[in-house]
């Protein structure tokens, strides 16, 4: 399992409320962060989610092809992170 799916499991997230936040996050990664926080974790979870980002920065792709996202998903996911980050 990939870092971040550790993290969400541990946490109680169910593989669905993963793959949908994950598929919003390849169209518009605000909505991915308000479903998020709409999962209404604990403080330390988000620590956690954002140090395995930090210390990895394809552990959002690593959850996404995880989670079964099609290889075009995945290149959109990629695309968003690559823009967010030069924006």
């Amino acid at each position: 399992m990939s870092a971040l799916g550790d993290v969400f499991k541990a946490a109680g997230v169910a593989h669905q409320q993963l793959v949908e936040i994950v598929a919003l996050l390849k169209d518009n990664p605000m909505a991915a962060m308000a479903a998020v926080q709409k999962l209404e974790l604990d403080q330390t979870v988000l620590q956690q989610v954002m140090g395995v980002v930090m210390a990895n920065p394809n552990a959002i792709e690593d959850l996404a092809k995880e989670l079964g996202l099609s290889d075009e998903d995945i290149k959109a996911v990629q695309d968003q992170i690559k823009g967010s980050m030069q924006g």
